[in-house]
Order: C-alpha cells, then sequence, then structure tokens
C-alpha cells in the first residue's frame, strides 16, 4: 500500500532500519527485544507490545514490554481455541491486522488485563522457513491509534524480528551445546584421571619397574614416543600414565585407533575439516588434532595409518601445524605424540610400507612392552585390580585372590596378554559365589600340561581364533576382519565361534 507522506515514509524506514539493527546484535533476547521494541516506539506508539511463541494448542507470552507489562504476564498461556482474533492473525501470512475495542473476536489477553473500554491493538505474524511459529503484538489504550500507513513498516519490523528471534535461539542452542561438551570433556578427563589413580600401571616385575622409570625420565619433555609389544600388553595404560605423569596432565588425553577408522575418513578424523570440503561435509570440524590441542594425542595401531596420510602426520608432528580438509591456512597444534603398535615397523619399512623418516620421527623414544608371559611377576597385582575394578563397578563385595589361582595364573603362557587375562577373571568373578575367585574347568590350561602333552586339534583353533579376535578387536566382516584374515566365510566364522563359546563383543575394546 503507498504511503503518502514521503517524510513520514523515510522516517518511519529509518526507524525501523535501525530497529532491526538492535535485533541482529546477538545479544540476551530479552535486552535485545526490549532495545528494539523501544526504538519502534518511536514510530508506533503502545502501551504494550508482546511476543507471543506458538507452545501447542496455546500462545506463550515470551516476552512484555511496555506499561502495561505485568509480572502475571510473564510466560502466561493465550488458549488459541475460540480466539478469532488469534486464529486469523496466525494464519496471516505477513500483513499485520488491526482491531479496535468493538471488532468481534475476543480479547488477546482476556483474563490477564483489564483493558478500558475503547483500545487499539496491532497483530503481526512472526514467520521463518514458511511457518508461522508466534505472533507480535501492539497495544494501545485509545481508539484509532494504529493508522494503515504505519502497517508496511510494522510488517517488516516483524519480519526482522522473527530473525532475530530465530537468530537468538540459535545461538543459545550452540551455547548450550559448547556448554554441555565442555561438562563431557570435563568428566571423562576425570574418569582418565580417576582411572589412572586407581588403576595405577602394575610394576612389580623387573622389566615393568624399568619401563616406569622411563616414563617418569620422559613424561616431562614433549619428546614423541613410539610403545611396541603384543597385541594386550597395555600399551594404552603405559601412554594414560604418561599423560598423567606430564606436565599436560590437565589437557585432554585423545585416542585414535587407526585400524578402526576408514581409510576415506581416517584424515578427517585426524586433521578435521572445513565446511563442504567434501560431500555431506554440512559444517566444519575439528579434528582429533585440535581437540587434543595442549595434550597429548595417543595413536594405536600407527602401522595401520594409510601411506598417503603419512606425510600429513609427519608435517605435523614436525612442524606442529595441521592442514584440515578443504582448509587453505594451517592451523598451530600443540600436541604431545604418543604412537603404539604390535607390528614390526622396520619390516613395513622395509617393505614400503611406512615411511622411514616417520618411523625415526615417531620412535624419538622407544617403549617396547614385554609380554605377560615374561613377566609372571605383575600377573597377581593386574588380578587383584581387575577384581577392585569390578567389585567397584557392579556393587558387589570384592572376592579374594586365593594362593591356588594365583598359582594357576601366573603357570598360563597369556598368548593374548592382560586383556586375555582381564577377560578370564572377569568372567571368573560373575560366576565365583563365595569370597574367593574360583576358575571355572577348563579356563585354563597350565604351562605344564601344554607341554607334556600336544594340545588337542580343537585347543589349537581356540587359541587360534582367540589370537584373531583379539588381534581384530572383534572385528568379523570386512577386509581387515577375522573372516578375511582366516579365509573363511563370515558365516561359517561365526559358527565355529559359536561351537567354541567365543563372542566377538568379548574382544571388543570398552
Amino acid at each position: 500500500m503507498p504511503i503518502p507522506d514521503l517524510d513520514a515514509a523515510l522516517t518511519g524506514a529509518r526507524l525501523v532500519e535501525e530497529a532491526g539493527a538492535l535485533l541482529t546484535l546477538g545479544e540476551e533476547p530479552d535486552r535485545m527485544v526490549a532495545h528494539a521494541f523501544e526504538r519502534l516506539g518511536q514510530l508506533v506508539p503502545y502501551d504494550l507490545a508482546t511476543v507471543l511463541l506458538r507452545d501447542g494448542d496455546s500462545l506463550r507470552v515470551a516476552h512484555a514490554v511496555g506499561p502495561l507489562a505485568t509480572p502475571q504476564l510473564a510466560e502466561a498461556r493465550i488458549p488459541v481455541r475460540g480466539n478469532l482474533r488469534l486464529q486469523n492473525a496466525l494464519k496471516a501470512r505477513s500483513r499485520p491486522a488491526t482491531f479496535e475495542e468493538d471488532d468481534p473476536g475476543e480479547d488477546t489477553f482476556h483474563g490477564l488485563l483489564e483493558m478500558p473500554h475503547g483500545h487499539s491493538c496491532m497483530v503481526a505474524p512472526l514467520r521463518s522457513r514458511g511457518e508461522t511459529f508466534g505472533l507480535m503484538t501492539l497495544d494501545a489504550m485509545v481508539c484509532r491509534q494504529y493508522p494503515d500507513s504505519v502497517l508496511h513498516h510494522v510488517g517488516v519490523f516483524a519480519s526482522l524480528l522473527a530473525l532475530g528471534l530465530k537468530q537468538a535461539e540459535h545461538l543459545t542452542r550452540l551455547a548450550e551445546r559448547e556448554r554441555t561438551l565442555a561438562e563431557e570433556v570435563s568428566y571423562f578427563r576425570e574418569v582418565q584421571r580417576r582411572d589412572v589413580l586407581q588403576e595405577p600401571l602394575r610394576a612389580e616385575s623387573p622389566a615393568m619397574q624399568n619401563i616406569l622409570d622411563q616414563l617418569r625420565q620422559v613424561a616431562a619433555t614433549a619428546a614423541t614416543v613410539l610403545i611396541t609389544g603384543e597385541t594386550g600388553t597395555g600399551k594404552e595404560k603405559v601412554a594414560q600414565t604418561l599423560h598423567h605423569l606430564s606436565p599436560r596432565r590437565e589437557k585432554p588425553f585423545i585416542k585414535v585407533n587407526c585400524s578402526a577408522l576408514p581409510a576415506t575418513l581416517i584424515e578427517s578424523e585426524l586433521f578435521g575439516h572445513v565446511k563442504g570440503a567434501f560431500s555431506g561435509a554440512a559444517s566444519a570440524r575439528k579434528g582429533r588434532f585440535e581437540l587434543a590441542d595442549g595434550g597429548t594425542l595417543f595413536l594405536d595401531e600407527i602401522g595401520d595409518l594409510p601411506l598417503d596420510l603419512q606425510p600429513k602426520l609427519l608435517r605435523a608432528i614436525q612442524e606442529k601445524e595441521i592442514d584440515p580438509l578443504g582448509s587453505e591456512k594451517p592451523r598451530k597444534v600443540d600436541v604431545r605424540l604418543v604412537a603404539a603398535t604390535h607390528a614390526d615397523l622396520r619390516a613395513a619399512v622395509a617393505e614400503g610400507r611406512f615411511r622411514e623418516d616417520l618411523f625415526y620421527r615417531l620412535s624419538v623414544f622407544p617403549i617396547h612392552l614385554p609380554p605377560l608371559r615374561e613377566r609372571p611377576q605383575d600377573i597377581a597385582a593386574l588380578a587383584e585390580g581387575f577384581l577392585d575394578r569390578f567389585a567397584r563397578e557392579n556393587r558387589r563385595p570384592a572376592v579374594r585372590l586365593p594362593p591356588a589361582v594365583r598359582d594357576q595364573l601366573e603357570a598360563y603362557a597369556w598368548p593374548g596378554n592382560v586383556r586375555e587375562l582381564h577377560n578370564v577373571l572377569e568372567r571368573a568373578a560373575i560366576l565365583s559365589a563365595g569370597r574367593e575367585l574360583q576358575l571355572p574347568p577348563g579356563a585354563l590350561p597350565l604351562r605344564g600340561e601344554r607341554t607334556s602333552r600336544p594340545p588337542t586339534w580343537e585347543a589349537q583353533e581356540r587359541t587360534y581364533l582367540e589370537r584373531l579376535l583379539q588381534h581384530t578387536q572383534g572385528k568379523i566382516a570386512g577386509p581387515d576382519g577375522a573372516a578375511a584374515l582366516a579365509d573363511l566365510a563370515p558365516s561359517t566364522l561365526l559358527s565355529r565361534l559359536e561351537k567354541l563359546g567365543l563372542r566377538p563383543r568379548d574382544f571388543r575394546e570398552a
């Protein structure tokens, strides 16, 4: 509708523009709305201005300003059913509507406010993405307060108000999400710290005492550490202990299993990506390097890192900067890198599967974990720690490790090392009825039995499949799964595992 007075039109446009600018400042919603309505009041006088948001079959008073704004209006709900004025306003596309006291339809705030005989009301829909999510209302205590000449300006203001409210809602959700993530990070750091304190690295054997001494020596430095050893020897526990002993103990300890991530995703997981970097990248995402900034990044099974990503890892270690996918600007990171592998990296270098320069950069301070069979002095301490943890987590009385069972544990060769010991003890603790640990019959073949007579075919198969599942961490299908490594169909392998009483999930890391 044309506006006859050009000066009034320009003044109205200016005031609406100034009010709209206040709606995009990103400040607290109540202050934002109050400041914007204050500027609008210079163009359209009112005694009450409100924002009503849809809440089921009613409208909730989210914001109210002006002389008539009373405490009872805060969060009040106005039924829509039976109120023709509100129903028609919610159906409107964009144009505000004006009402006078003698118009048909119930007053907007009937039962909440005593409006004088003869007053004016203007209602404008608040829309976002094609849907009306609320209403903006202006009420004046006199009739004929809102001429048609201001409808256009109020409509523009309502559109800006809708945009500002949605932006504020989005920012609030982001802030809540960041707060939740910060709380989760703090919680997990505390869990990691408590785990290290409650279950310290068991070092009864001379070999493990030597390793603990090495950790104390290297912890205060920023040197890269490479932990080697058979599967299940406790490489992650050593990395956690190193982090806890270092000055970075209050910062994140982030773990990445290089063998568990598809080659197509591992670059994004490590280095992050920007929005639109690839199909499906709807938003930017930090990689593990940035998440570990200031702390420690533990790369488990580093030998499985794809060859084409190894130069990027080498650059991140040497230059302390990363290149997120799709970004043209590198980002500085301060990360202490600890890598681990059960594979022979020297052999991988000789075969061209691992870069020699990266190998030497990773092995600045190598630590080799001996298998459990070479340090039986640690078995009793490890067993008691596992049993105590099982009792705490399951709120059960702790079971005692009797000498006879301890002797059995120390006589076994433990092909699965510490992880196998943990699994055996957990099953035994579940089945033990008294206050002493009881090993189920046949749970462990004694070392003497294995040397005095050859194992049965079934025992050999069981040992092989257990070690295979430990290697793949319970993964069955896929090119790096247990079925492919055993040259069996997944269904055939699962059938054999069921017959032997082996469950893949028992071999997955928690």
